[in-house]
């Protein structure tokens, strides 16, 4: 009976979608796609796809790995600072962070200055550097999460028995990480494979093109609907290959009920320890930091407070938080639902395996590329005879859907220990609905605010739906700075990106700290 209100949330996301893809399909003509399975150019397309993707997961994770261990076992100046700023680059819109990396990496750029030759930044080279960027932090957190599940007794034996760094790493953390990294590779794959903006904005040309670029150019130049259908199937095919490849071999992940966090002893740390871990910081920071302080240079220029009269840019923070605001809430209205349902079935004997499947089922839409579920969604609407304007509420369902994987990953953990620890007392006393979730509210309320959060500033930096579907009507903040950097008025659009990168952590820190309470973890 309590699960009605979560019924409704997975049943609004479940319909939506699959009536979405179905209304694009039907538009299709299946008997013709014989001839793009033929084209050169499409394999092409799909062979660097792979490859780009392939490329950023292992990078991201090869350099969070050593990363995490550096932040997890050492104490220093600045680092909570590094953690919040890995919070922000998870989220900060791409189009602002492409613009940073262009200050310094560009033609012109600070590299070029530094060394006295421009780096290959449009290219493959750079659709690393950017993915790496986005990404890299974000397998930092999940595996400092993986660290956590680590009883605290395994760290004082090691401690007692004089064990060095990397020998606690063979026998005590490798055996948790590796449970993790399957899953983070696969996500950052996915990430990566249906990448848009950072691939339409480094690129340089079709010889760098990807699916997800592809369909936009079906979709946006040729309005070919039959050829956006064909290159969607293709992605959610090759997705799915390597979704059923990866879990296939992953190991399960196992939480304990309560893991007691004592006082930790630290660890023997040798020279060689100490010159990888304050290396791998050093590379980081000369990753991250960079792009950043490019953002937030024009701060101080005399063009920057000029910017700020412009209408057009208090019209486009205007639409973006209108657009992000219901995003971030039907996100996580759908995470929550989601979630209440997966932990109710995870340890019952029956519906458990269906517990895994309804989880997975979130994940499911970075196979999708949102501009198809967007184009699905104008095509069903428009059959029906509705009439929206501007396409708002596309925008919203589409961001809000797209962010739905980093909503699930913030509030899953937490939603299961509290189902382990106390689910035979709820039981007992019959403690259902909004009863549980008050008991429930101070330790999940920090998760709640993180995955709120992230589902916000993902649809804040949103480009590719945005681009497809905008207007003069909703001409958001990312859509503005890339219209001023296709138009060559770089300077001006700096400008724009301090706006929008101020918006974000504006947004981000206020939600953590007012949802979340004083105690929440950013």
């Amino acid at each position: 009976m309590h699960l009605r209100p979560a019924w409704l949330g997975v049943s609004l996301y479940s319909v939506i979608a699959l009536a979405a893809l179905v209304a694009l399909f039907c538009y299709a003509s299946p008997s013709s796609w014989g001839g793009f399975f033929s084209d050169p150019y499409t394999w092409r397309v799909v062979r660097f796809s792979f490859m780009q993707a392939s490329l950023s997961a292992l990078l991201s994770i090869l350099l969070a790995i050593p990363m995490a261990s550096c932040l997890f076992h050492r104490r220093f100046l600045g680092r909570q600072t590094l953690l919040s700023l890995f919070a922000i680059s998870m989220v900060v819109p791409t189009i602002v962070a492409i613009l940073g990396i262009v200050v310094v990496y560009g033609r012109n750029g600070w590299f070029t200055a530094l060394f006295g030759q421009p780096f290959p930044l449009y290219g493959l080279g750079g659709i690393l550097i950017a993915h790496v960027f986005f990404n890299m932090p974000l397998a930092v957190r999940v595996i400092l999460q993986a660290y956590d599940l680590i009883p605290d007794a395994q760290w004082r034996l090691a401690s007692q028995l004089g064990f060095s760094r990397w020998r606690v790493f063979q026998l005590v953390e490798w055996h948790y990480l590796k449970k993790n990294l399957p899953g983070l590779f696969l996500l950052i794959f996915m990430l990566c494979f249906s990448g848009f903006a950072v691939v339409l904005s480094l690129g340089g040309g079709p010889r760098s093109s990807t699916l997800e670029v592809a369909i936009y150019q079906a979709l946006r130049f040729e309005f070919d609907l039959n050829k956006a259908s064909y290159l969607s199937l293709l992605q959610v095919v090759i997705c799915s290959v390597v979704a059923v490849a990866v879990y296939r071999f992953a190991p399960p992940v196992r939480q304990d009920v309560s893991l007691y966090q004592g006082v930790r002893l630290s660890l023997r740390s040798s020279k060689w320890a100490s010159c990888l871990d304050y290396g791998v910081l050093a590379l980081v920071l000369l990753w991250v930091l960079p792009p950043f302080v490019a953002i937030l240079s024009p701060i101080f220029s005399e063009l920057f407070w000029l910017s700020l009269l412009d209408s057009q840019l208090w019209w486009g923070l205007w639409h973006s938080v209108r657009i992000a605001l219901p995003s971030g809430v039907l996100a996580l209205l759908m995470g929550l639902s989601i979630a209440a349902i997966a932990r109710a079935w995870r340890w019952h004997p029956r519906r458990n395996r269906w517990a895994v499947r309804l989880e997975q089922s979130g994940n499911l839409v970075l196979m999708v590329p949102s501009l198809v579920l967007a184009t699905g969604l104008f095509l069903l609407f428009r059959h029906l005879g509705v009439s929206i304007k501007h396409a708002y509420w596309i925008v919203v369902w589409v961001n809000a859907v797209m962010a739905l994987p980093f909503v699930l990953r913030s509030i899953m953990p937490v939603m299961y220990q509290q189902e382990k620890r106390f689910r035979q007392l709820y039981w007992q006393m019959n403690i259902v609905g909004w009863s549980r979730l008050r008991l429930e509210w101070q330790a999940i309320r920090s998760a709640l605010a993180q995955g709120l959060a992230y589902a916000v500033l993902l649809s804040l930096g949103d480009l590719g739906v945005v681009a497809l579907f905008g207007s003069k009507g909703l001409e958001t903040l990312p859509m503005y700075l890339y219209q001023l950097i296709g138009s060559y008025r770089v300077e001006q659009g700096a400008c724009v990106a301090v706006v929008l990168i101020g918006l974000c952590l504006v947004l981000f820190y206020g939600i953590t700290r007012l949802l979340g309470g004083r105690r929440a973890v950013v």
